[in-house]
């Protein structure tokens, strides 16, 4: 049986099944989509599949059929009807000015006018694409397809420059306005982006758009469900799996720490992350490829704007209307951090209609602490403490590695210190850094008497950590017992230490520490 390839670099349709490359079915959500409703638009985070789905929408409704045989849609669609398709994309639409936003447009729409044999009359763009629309329809006889792809791109990107922003909303309101009073002529339209701009006209026009990102039924049209990993990609994970001196079963494991955990609605039946998927099972690593794809630029400005700290979006409680908000005139960066696919559902109440957001996986958590590192605290150099953090998950010495952890603050700028010292301060450093190296960490955490500061989990022991800023080791111990953090551990089979640590404004580091194990049921049973 010949290999399949990894579509590592290809997002067309036509590509994948005609060049053997393995593709993962959701030609039945699509048939399922595209019966139930005729204008659609569908937030997923980049590198998600996005552009593929717009591909595939593409050959359906051009009734390439031979495209789907074997398919799931093969047994479903019995007309295959070939209709006007209007396939545009905006991904080229970035770090634009108005001009070349406007030239982009041209661009696409003069595309169209030639191959359909109609002329450029030297309207605006808006007229223009209503008057393709409509000669389309009564050209063929058949009512047209209309798919538009990261309509958002250049949104994104100037979300720190209100004047630009609305110069670019103004260019796309215009172009989308002719949508809604088109409806006559149109069979089916499907807009995809990362985020929503409520004041787009396709929005505030198009009320008959459907948004469908949180829908239970769509939840997978995008990504790859658990089920899919192990029988689609069972044969890449067996791939990996003898590479690196696993078994099946670890390597299902590791990829899910790392590459799951996206919940895009409230029945949280979960996807891995396609892109970091493909290109994992390719090269055989499990690096962060999905956060090195592209420079999360509209992040790193927001980062740069707001004053926020890692740990804040460890857990996040909100309600719908809290993380589902338009993006632009950004006051809260839930909204984006959720559209992008930097947080996730965690947990959703139906009775208050609440919802909990979090990182995704290990991926995200890791990269996003690398992000917060370089540029909330410009430490781009903590290798020598990420080897130590690697020794100490072997060999669970902790004095060595307080030992590390000292050295990296001693090395640690006075400049970057100044006016920001504090207990929060050094609190956040503690959780990025080692969020950075990978570590099962959280910040926090709520027990039945209180919030631990931090709790590290390796692979042998827990250890209950709680920071002081010139207040002593003793009152930190001290709170740790009072407010019984470490017995919420004690069914964890691993050992649990209470960890006191004391930093000094005199020293600018660690000033002290006291580790003290809790003793466990047995072990209190036994004395």
């Amino acid at each position: 049986m010949e290999t399949r390839k990894y579509p590592v670099d290809t997002q067309t349709f036509s590509k994948l099944i005609e060049g053997n490359y393995l593709y993962v079915d959701k030609t039945d959500l699509i048939y399922k989509m595209t019966h139930d409703f005729n204008y659609v638009f569908l937030s997923r985070p980049r590198r998600f599949g996005k552009s593929l789905l717009c591909s595939t929408l593409k050959e359906y409704f051009n009734g390439n059929k031979d495209l789907f045989k074997g398919l799931k849609i093969d047994a479903l669609e019995t007309d295959w009807t070939q209709y006007p398709t209007i396939n545009l994309s905006f991904a080229s639409a970035k770090d634009v000015s108005e001009s070349s936003l406007n030239e982009i447009i041209d661009s696409m729409l003069s595309f169209y006018e030639r191959l359909f044999g109609m002329e450029n009359k030297g309207n605006d763009c808006g007229v223009r694409l209503k008057e393709l629309i409509i000669n389309l329809a009564q050209k063929t006889g058949k009512n047209v397809v209309v798919i538009i792809d990261e309509y958002d791109a250049a949104m994104l990107d100037t979300v720190d420059n209100d004047e630009l922003q609305n110069k670019i909303r103004a260019i796309q309101n215009k172009f989308f306005s002719p949508l809604k009073e088109l409806d006559q002529y149109i069979r089916f339209v499907f807009i995809t982006g990362i985020t929503k701009f409520s004041q787009m006209s396709i929005f505030s026009t198009l009320n008959n758009l459907q948004d469908i990102s949180l829908w239970s039924e769509y939840e997978t049209i995008c990504g790859i469900s658990h089920d899919e990993l192990i029988t689609t990609l069972k044969d890449g994970l067996q791939d990996f799996a003898d590479k690196n001196g696993y078994t099946f079963e670890q390597t299902v494991e590791k990829f899910r720490n790392k590459y799951d955990g996206y919940n895009f609605s409230p029945a949280k039946r979960g996807v891995f992350n396609p892109f970091a998927v493909v290109n994992a099972l390719c090269s055989k690593m499990l690096n962060n490829y999905w956060f090195k794809s592209a420079t999360p630029t509209a992040l790193i400005k927001l980062i740069r704007k707001f004053n926020i700290q890692m740990f804040d979006f460890e857990s996040v409680d909100c309600d719908s209307e809290r993380f589902d908000q338009p993006v632009e005139q950004v006051v809260d960066l839930v909204p984006f951090l959720f559209q992008s696919g930097y947080l996730t559902i965690k947990d959703y109440d139906p009775e208050y209609n609440t919802y909990v957001l979090g990182y995704p996986n290990e991926e995200v958590k890791s990269s996003m602490a690398r992000v917060f590192n370089q540029y909330t605290y410009n430490i781009n150099d903590a290798v020598p403490l990420k080897k130590a953090y690697i020794d100490f998950s072997k060999d669970d010495d902790l004095d060595k590695f307080i030992k590390a952890l000292k050295m990296f603050f001693y090395r640690f700028p006075c400049s970057l210190n100044d006016k920001k010292e504090s207990e929060k301060y050094y609190h956040s450093i503690l959780y990025t850094l080692l969020s950075s190296f990978g570590a099962d960490i959280a910040a926090n955490l709520e027990t039945a008497l209180g919030k631990a500061d931090l709790v590290l989990k390796m692979p042998k022991t827990i250890y209950v950590i709680e920071l002081k800023y010139n207040r002593s080791v003793a009152s930190a111990k001290r709170q740790i017992d009072d407010r019984t953090y470490a017995k919420a551990y004690l069914d964890s089979g691993k050992r649990i230490v209470k960890l006191a640590l004391k930093f000094s404004s005199k020293e600018r580091n660690i000033a002290g520490y006291e580790a003290v194990e809790e003793p466990t049921e047995n072990q209190l049973k036994t004395n």
